[in-house]
């Protein structure tokens, strides 16, 4: 209802427009009385033709053959021609009336049909980009959702247990320190091994929380500096080989790539049981092409979706929305190779 009346609003001072440029045209002496006339008929046109377009389209669209563009110019011209010739029926029978018969304003109400097609396309083309931009925001609060979500598991699932572990050795520590001295320096040991954990760990998640990376370096730089932090944590060898020019890929492009293949090194230390991967990134003139492969246990198609993580299928629409494909190939026992081609 809101906005079926900021449309009524906004029709109405188009009709004010509308009704002045007759006042201009066909008026050579104006009154106070004739112009309030001309305004109260500018009001009416505009908002009838706003409302009526508006209802009848609502009603329209529930059939087929409502989505053809004749059929919609013939509805928007029919509407805009027949609520002016109403509302100016009304006004030929007024003393002032500044039209003179009947048949000058049906002649009249001909042309604003045509002017009331373009408004109306003008009002949908505004409605459909303001639908648009809500659905790109929406999409946007929900992929920080999925984000926040999978850090927060993230957090439960190492971090915070590294950070309990680290509170029992304290407190056994505590226990044994005038028992069993000789105890103290291993579990000493451990403890600072687990904290060392917990802050690689909350770097890695810094790190993601934290793509601006890609601004602050080069995209190579950033990717190379992604695979150290797995290195790092995983004590797992990852092989970065990279070539060509990585200024023609826009940031789209590279925040796109860069979060796949985050989350395929996240799925291989996580589900691949894999010791070696290699990512391999070729930008040419026509396009960029990527590879990731591990040396893991490989898995089934079906058993891809994991549950609680970001999953194939959101790689996937990550690299359909640059019109690029991506090709997954996985044995068990042989490791997996995830192929993306993206054009230029």
């Amino acid at each position: 209802m809101k906005d079926l009346l900021s449309d009524i609003g906004k029709g109405a001072l188009i009709g004010i427009g509308i009704s002045l440029m007759f006042m201009l045209a066909l008026s050579h002496s104006l009154s106070f009385l004739m112009i309030v006339t001309f305004l109260i008929f500018g009001i009416t046109v505009g908002s009838s033709i706003t409302f009526s377009y508006i209802s009848t389209s609502k009603f329209l669209a529930r059939f087929k053959f409502y989505n053809h563009l004749l059929v919609r110019i013939i509805h928007a011209y029919t509407v805009s021609g027949l609520a002016f010739f109403l509302v100016s029926l009304i006004v030929t029978r007024l003393p002032w009336s500044f039209f003179p018969s009947v048949k000058i304003a049906f002649q009249a109400s001909m042309g604003v049909g045509i002017l009331g097609v373009m408004i109306c396309f003008a009002f949908e083309y505004v409605a459909e980009k303001d639908e648009r931009i809500r659905l790109e925001q929406e999409n946007r609060e929900l992929t920080l959702i999925e984000e926040r979500n999978r850090i927060a598991r993230e957090l439960h699932d190492s971090v915070s247990q590294n950070l309990f572990g680290i509170s029992l050795h304290l407190n056994t520590l505590h226990l044994i320190l005038q028992e069993q001295p000789e105890k103290v320096k291993a579990l000493i040991s451990q403890v600072k091994e687990m904290v060392g954990e917990a802050q690689t760990e909350m770097r890695l998640m810094i790190y993601e929380l934290q793509p601006v990376i890609l601004q602050e370096k080069g995209f190579f730089e950033a990717l190379e500096t992604l695979c150290e932090l797995f290195r790092t944590r995983y004590n797992m060898a990852i092989t970065c080989l990279f070539s060509g020019d990585e200024t023609k890929m826009d940031i789209q492009t590279q925040v796109a790539l860069y979060r796949v293949i985050q989350e395929a090194l996240h799925n291989i230390v996580k589900h691949a049981q894999a010791t070696k991967a290699q990512v391999t990134l070729n930008i040419t003139n026509t396009g960029i092409s990527t590879q990731i492969k591990d040396n893991g246990q490989g898995f089934l198609r079906e058993q891809s979706e994991t549950k609680g993580h970001f999953g194939l299928q959101g790689m996937e629409e990550r690299i359909s929305a640059l019109q690029g494909k991506l090709h997954l190939s996985s044995r068990l026992g042989e490791g997996t190779v995830i192929t993306l081609q993206i054009p230029h």
